[in-house]
Parts: structure tokens; sequence; C-alpha cells
């Protein structure tokens, strides 16, 4: 074998580098090839000594405790009393020895004065060992630790120098290298040489020569035989294809017919040696020969007749030999190439010498599945099974059909009636060969499929007669109807030709959708041609929901369905709605559309009809915008007409969602609700803006009123907010709660810098619409936390909700005070109001008030916290008097305030000291 690998190496480096390059590169070429077969020739010696040594290690590990043999461990013996140097210990005082129980150590033989030999065989009972009762003084030294393994490649060098005999390894090394070297310098001298003429027979003749070595170590290297062999004709179809094309050292007719010569002889050997491997590689050279010396003044006559040869090849060989992968590799390069040839060369007047050839290597491609089908008939019926096949080579039963018809729909140019003639004649043929195959050959399957042909090509001429319409509806109906037959019988390709008819359909009908012209609504070819689309999807998609309702197909087909149905509708709505009606129709339309798919799960038990009736839910929030595009109410008019549905769609899903998931109904009903509440305020803003001529803040007010009755009816648990869930809209209650008191809280914060004209009213502290709406949202922030620390759920302590809430409160006290002063003292509304007197001394009065009063209250009821907290209010007005107030001294205003804050400050400290500090028992004060 390395004898035979070198001299492959050397043949195809050599050849490569002096075909391309020149006489030096080739001889180094030729050197180097001769080193890469010894390397790879060793490399296959050690996988096969590391396999045998896997062998045997796992034949030693698999047998039996008993028959293993017996470690042994090697360990330094004590030394004797008499070579001791130490006098020996005194026997009087010392213990009797003990005894320690070794299961592990059955025998302990020396075999070396200063070494002990133990065999580690489990005995049959513990045996007991002597030893000293004394132990050591001194500590045992650590066991070394063992030497680092080297990389595996380092590992596989010093293996290689070190067995064997290293000093011939290194020398034919040397030799090797020493030889490439000569061959360089003979090359420079000019010495190598040669004709290319005779480069080219030398390179045949190495390969003939490996060919005939090869095919003696057929039997004996089967592997290394075959692999040989293949090379070798890889390199005669190389050789010849550049003694052609490179050199022009061959006439066309002769390089073409050395090239058959050779396929034909390489197809001969792997018939020969049953080689699919060879056989694959012979039949690739003779495709590919005509294509390395083709010409642009090719006769394609010529090209099919050869490859009709082939072909008849490859047929003879089916006859014999089921090898699928050389019939697939046929059918690929011979339709490939008729392919390309047809786009890129075909003109109509060829088509008397081109249609014959389509018709043979369709009919080759017919024959050889039926071929390999009655072979595996006969097999079985041999072993005395039943006499079916086991399988069929689909790509050529179904592959074959598609491909060759395309083609001649290519050749007779997309003419309707000849390719109806065709289609009839091939229903024809595999009519013909399933009640062969089915009646007399006993071929199921094959002549199934062959049946499910023969009605595709019938029913594919009913396109080329009717209208684009009709073809589609009927070939979606016909692929529903196969799709049942599949199922009902529980054959697989029945089903796969009515899936692969509904997509066809699909096509069709789309391609004409967009540019129909109709002018009836609904009643009109476009939607109801799509409706049977759709039907036929549906139909579909329940058939396969029976079976496994969380298949993928099934929920394809129900999109599928879906699909067409959205499609028919928005195309209608698109025609025939007036443009600002756009939007209304649509959300009817949907809303429609998930009335009757919640119906219909309910009534057939099919919970994925849910999904477009939850989608359609959710899709209310953008068209809560889009319905105001024509600035009316989003219920007013026709938009009242739209969301109407929507709603009875809506209280028929949510229950039904419930029922099949909690959670996801849930989530829809805070949408729904959350919808509601934006149509009823967006509805009352209108009004009030466009009917009552509401502006500034009753606007605002208007638009959140649905927010805020919405937040109490949550709060108080109302059924108007919890239907049609009942006691699964508790799930939702707190988001729905957050995020209102968020966008109300938004809102609140936004009023802080409004300033608030309450016209036509008169402006009256805290009794105006702004403030009074304030101190109502900070009231239902306080109810809803006193309603939930009483059912146990707190989300914040109490402490922490006091600050809050303080903090809040002085916010809006401050907010007040400055309306206050806006409305009574003249003062502007903007940011010149921080430089005013009068509002610094009324800020510094009212913080004052409120930090007495929270003192007060901190007094009354013995609470340190409330009373630090009105102290660090008094703190803050101090420092607010000396980095602000007094820069406005000169003003009356501001010498009152600061007398009114030291008058509050000196009282508050008789009336309210610090409140004691309380110790708990025990504790020392």
């Amino acid at each position: 074998m390395t004898f035979a690998l070198m001299i492959a190496g050397a043949v195809l480096g050599g050849w490569l580098s002096w075909i391309v390059f020149d006489e030096s590169v080739g001889a180094l070429g030729t050197a180097f090839g001769i080193v890469c077969g010894l390397l790879f020739a060793r490399l296959i010696k050690l996988g096969k000594r590391v396999g045998e040594l896997e062998a045997q290690l796992r034949t030693v590990v698999s047998a039996p405790a008993a028959e293993r043999p017996a470690p042994t461990v090697t360990v330094a013996a004590p030394m004797s009393p008499a070579a001791s140097p130490e006098p020996a210990m005194p026997t009087s005082g010392a213990r009797p020895a003990q005894t320690i129980s070794a299961p592990a150590v059955a025998a302990a033989t020396v075999t070396d004065p200063g070494k002990t030999t133990l065999d580690l065989r489990e005995p049959a009972a513990a045996a007991e060992v002597p030893h000293s009762a004394t132990p050591p003084s001194a500590p045992q030294p650590r066991a070394p630790a063992p030497p680092r393994a080297d990389p595996p490649a380092l590992a596989w060098i010093k293996r290689w120098l070190s067995e064997g005999n290293p000093l011939v390894k290194v020398g034919v090394g040397v030799v090797f290298f020493g030889a490439a070297y000569l061959f360089k310098y003979a090359a420079d001298a000019g010495w190598l040489t040669v004709p290319v003429e005779f480069r080219f027979l030398g390179v045949a003749a190495a390969a003939l020569a490996a060919l005939a070595f090869a095919w003696r170590k057929r039997e004996s290297h089967r592997t290394f035989a075959l692999s040989l062999q293949g090379g070798a004709i890889g390199v005669l179809i190389l050789t010849v294809f550049a003694a052609y094309r490179l050199y022009a050292l061959l006439p066309p007719a002769l390089a073409f017919a050395l090239l058959v010569v050779i396929v034909a002889g390489g197809g001969l050997l792997a018939v020969l040696q049953d080689a699919l491997a060879l056989a694959v590689l012979a039949i690739l050279g003779g495709f590919l020969a005509p294509i390395l010396i083709a010409t642009d003044k090719g006769n394609h006559v010529a090209l099919f007749s050869y490859y009709a040869v082939l072909n008849a090849a490859i047929f003879f060989i089916a006859w014999i030999k089921p090898w699928r992968a050389l019939n697939l590799l046929g059918f690929v390069f011979t339709f490939g190439v008729g392919t390309a040839w047809g786009v890129l060369k075909y003109r109509p007047e060829l088509f008397a010498s081109t249609e014959p050839f389509l018709l043979l290597f369709s009919a080759f491609y017919l024959l050889i599945p039926l071929l390999n089908a009655r072979r595996q008939a006969q097999e079985a019926s041999g072993a005395g099974s039943t006499p079916a096949p086991a399988w069929i080579s689909g790509s050529l039963v179904f592959g074959t059909p598609l491909v060759a018809f395309a083609l001649q729909a290519g050749l007779l140019e997309n003419a309707r009636m000849p390719l109806a003639f065709s289609a009839l004649a091939a229903a024809a043929i595999y009519a013909a060969l399933a009640v062969l195959e089915l009646k007399r050959w006993r071929l199921q399957l094959l002549g199934e499929s062959h049946a499910l042909l023969a009605l595709g090509f019938a029913t594919l001429a009913v396109p080329l007669a009717l209208s684009a319409q009709a073809t589609a509806c009927t070939f979606a109906l016909e692929g529903a109807a196969l799709v049942w037959l599949g199922l009902r019988q529980a054959r697989r390709i029945p089903r796969w030709i009515g899936y692969a008819l509904q997509g066809l359909a699909g096509a069709i009908f789309g391609e004409r959708f967009a540019t129909a012209a109709e002018t009836t609504p609904i009643l009109n070819g476009t939607f109801l041609g799509a409706a049977l689309l759709m039907l036929g999807g549906l139909v579909s998609a329940r058939l396969l929901q029976r079976r496994d309702a969380r298949a993928p197909l099934t929920l394809l087909f129900l999109v599928w369905g879906g699909f067409w149905w959205y499609l028919a509708g928005g195309n209608e709505i698109e025609r025939f709605v007036a443009h600002a009606r756009h939007w209304d129709a649509w959300l009817a339309f949907l809303a429609g559309s998930a009335l009757i798919a919640v119906e219909a799960s309910r009534r057939m038990v099919w919970r994925e009809l849910l999904a477009p009736a939850a989608v359609t839910i959710v899709l209310g929030l953008p068209f809560v915008g889009l319905t105001m595009l024509d600035a009316h109410g989003p219920l007013e008019s026709w938009h009242l007409a739209a969301w109407a549905p929507w709603l009875i769609a809506a209280w028929r899903t949510l229950p039904a969602v419930a029922d099949e998931n909690p959670r996801a109904a849930r989530i829809l009903h805070f949408v729904y609700l959350w919808i509601c509440v934006l149509l009823l305020a967006l509805e009352l803003g209108h009004l009030g803006h466009d009917h009552l001529r509401l502006r500034g803040i009753w606007f605002a007010l208007a638009l959140l009123a649905p927010l805020a009755a919405a937040y109490l009816l949550v709060l108080r648990r109302s059924l108007l907010v919890r239907w049609p869930l009942a006691a699964e809209a508790d799930a939702s209650r707190t988001p729905l709660l957050a995020s209102l008191a968020t966008v109300m809280g938004i809102a609140w914060l936004a009023g802080l810098m409004q300033e608030g004209e309450p016209a036509p009213l008169p402006y009256l502290p805290v009794l105006n619409p702004l403030e009074l709406a304030q101190i109502a949202w900070l009231v239902l922030l306080a109810l809803w936390y006193r309603q939930a620390q009483g059912e146990g759920r707190v989300f914040f302590d109490a402490e922490l909700r006091a600050r809050v809430l303080a903090v809040a409160g002085l916010v809006l006290l401050t907010t007040i005070t400055l309306r206050c002063v806006h409305f009574a003292g003249s003062v502007a509304w903007d940011a010149g109001m921080a430089s005013s007197p009068l509002a610094q001394s009324a800020l510094s009065i009212v913080w004052t008030l409120a930090g007495i009063a929270a003192m007060l209250v901190g007094k009354q009821r013995g609470s340190r916290a409330v009373w630090f907290g009105g102290a660090a209010l008094m703190a803050l007005v101090l420092v607010k008097l000396m980095l602000v107030d007094r820069n406005h001294l000169n003003d009356l205003s501001a010498i009152l305030g600061v007398l009114v804050v030291g008058v509050l400050l000196v009282a508050v400290g008789y009336f309210a000291p610090v409140p004691p500090k309380t110790y708990a028992a025990g504790e020392k004060a």
C-alpha cells in the first residue's frame, strides 16, 4: 500500500505541476507527491495500530474481574533491622502488634532488597497485616506529581523517531529531500526538457499503470483499489481534456471518442466490482466530457445523442443494480444541461430535432423507478414476504414529469392547446401505468403515485382551456378533496398532491388578483374565487386538525385560509368603500370575522380559531385613533356602527379564551378595558371641545374623567369592569389600577405647571376644578393603598407611603399658594414669579403653617416622625429666609412674611415641643 500511495502521489503531483507550470515546478511536485504518499501511508498504518490497541483495551475491560491480569504496584520496602544504623527499640515497653484489614492487598512478594511488589487482586476475605503500633513521627513525603503529557503532535513525532528504526526513517526523509533538490537542479540545467506530448503520454501511462495495479488489488485491498481506480480514471479524463483544450494536441472527435471509451470502461469496472462510487465517477466524467470539449459551434443533436447513449447505459445499469445515486446523477445532468441549452440556444425551428430527445429522456426516467420497484417486488416474493416495494425514488417519480412538462411548455412557447394535449397525453400514460402496476404487478405505492400524477396532469389541462379564476377554484377544491382522501386512506402522497394543488391555485389566482376589474361588490369573481381558496384552506386545516391539532401543517393551512379571506375582504373595502369610511369598514370587517371565528371555535371545539378573534381585540388600540381621522368622535355616526360589532366580538371572545388560556384572557381583558376607557375619553373630549366649546382645564378634565371613573370602578370591583370574565378579571386588577394611576399621575404633574383658569367660573382657592381634581387623585391613591393593606397586599410600608403623600401634598400646597398669588395678587404666571416678594412671602407663611400643623399633630399623637417632618419643613423655611427672602426686605410684603414666620416659630416652640422618645421595656433611658 505504501508503494501504491507513493506512486499515486507522484503521478498526481507531477501531472498537475508539469501541465499547469513548468519542468522545475513539475519536479518539485513529483517529489512532494512522493513525500505526501509516504506520509499518508504512515498515517494509515498508525490508524490501524490505534484501532487494534483500542480493540485489545475493550477486550480487557469487558473481561470478568477474575480473568483480568493482576496489576502490580512497586513500592519501597522498609530497611531491615540488621541494616538499620539505629539501635533496635526495646520490646519490654512496646505494645503488642496491631493488625489492620487490607482487603485490597492479597499478597506481597519481595522481588528486590529495596522494593516490594504488591499484588492488587481482590481477595476472597480480608487479610490481616501486622504492623507497628507506633506511627512514624516524621510526616510522609508527598508523592511526586506525574510528568505533564506532551501535546499530541509532539508525542506523535517522538513516537515516530523512537519506535522502529529511526535511523532508516531519517535517512529516507533525507533521500527524498535530496531527490527533490536533484530534480530542481536537473530542471534548471535543462536536463528534463521533454516535449509536452511525451508528458501527456507519461501521465496517461502512469494512470493506466495505477489502474492496472488497482485492478490486481481489487480483492485483497478493495477500498484502496477502488479509490485508486477512481483517481486513475479522473487523471485520464483530465489528461484528455488538457491535451485538447489547453494544448490542442487532439482533434475534437478523437478527444470525444477517448472520453467515451474512458467513461465506458469506468462504468464496466464499476458493474464488475459492484462499486457505486466508481460508477458515479465514470458517469460524472461522461456528462462532463462534452461540456469540457464544447465549442460555440456545437451540434445539439450530437450532444443529445451522446447523452442518450449515457442514459441508456444508466438504464442498463439500473436493470442490474439498484443504484439510486447514479440514477439521480443522470437525471440532474440530463435535464440540467438540457434546460441550460434551451435557455441559451433554443429556437422554435429546432422543435422537431429537440422534442424526440425530451420524450426519450422522459421515458428513461419514467421507467427506471418501475425497474427498481419490480426488482424489489421480485426479491420480496423470493424471500416469501409480501410483494410490495419498500420505497420508490420520489425524486424521479415526481421530478421527471414536473421538469419534463416545464421543458415541454418552453418548447411550445406556452401555446395553450398543444400544452393541454400534452398534459392529457401524460395523464393517459400515467393512468395506463397505474392500472398495470396496481392490477397486474401489485406495485401499490408506485401505482398510487402514478395514479395521482395522472390525476394531476388531467387537472393541469383545465387551466389551459379555462380562465385563471376558474382554474384556481378548481385546483383549490380538488386539493382539499385530495387531502381528505389521503387522510381517510392514511396515505401521504395524495395529501401532498392536495397541498401542492392548493399552493398552485393560490399562485395562479394571485397573479391575476390585482389586475381584475370588478364592478359589483362581493358578487364578483375576485371575491368569490378568493373565498373558495379560503374554503379549501380551512377545510384542509379542519381535516388535519382532527388528526393532530398542533401539527405545523394544520396551522399553516389555517393561516392560508385566513390570508385569502382577509385579502378578499380588504380588496372589496379598498375598491367599493368611500375613502372617508375605510377604517370604519376595516374595523367592522375584522370584528365580524372575529365573531364568526369565535362562534365556529365554540361549536367545532377548534381552539386555534380563537387566535384571529384575540388579535382583533388587540387591533382595537390603533383603530381608536384611526377611526377619528375624519374629525369625528369614535362613537358617533358610522364609527359607532363599526365599534358595536367589535364590542360584541370582544364580549364573546374573552370567555372563550378564558376557558382555554386564562393568562391570555387576563391580558386581553386588560387591553379591552383600556380601549373602552380611551373610546369614552376621546368621545367626551370631542363632545366638550367641538360641541360644548370647552377649553383649558375643562377640556383636560373631560378627557381624564373616564380614567378616574374606571379607576374607581376597578377599585370597588364593580361588575361593569369585570364583565364578561367575572372572577378571572381580578387577576388583571392590579396592573390596571397601576396603569390608570400612572397616566393620571402624569396628568397630575402636568397640572402643577398649569395656570388653571376656571372660566367661566371665578377662581376660589382649593374649590376650583384643577385643584379639586389633583386632591382627588391623591385621595384615590390613598384609598388604593388602604384597600390593599386591608387585603394583606402591601406594596410599600406605611412610613414610605406617608413620606410620598407628604411630599406630594407639599408640592400641591405650593402650587395652590402660587395660584392664589397669581389670581389675587395679579402676579404673572411665569418664571418671573420666583422673584416676586409677594409669592415668596406667601410661600414662607404657608410652609410655616404647614410645618406648625405637622408639629402639633406629632405632639398630639406622640409621633416623633411627624413632628420631625414638620421641623424639617420649618428648617426649609429658615433656609429660604436666609437665601431668598432677605433679598426682598425692601418690600413690605417680604418684611411681613418674615415677621409672621418668626412669630409662628416662637409659638410652635411653646405649643408643640418635641415629643419624648419612648423606650422599650428594660431599655435604659
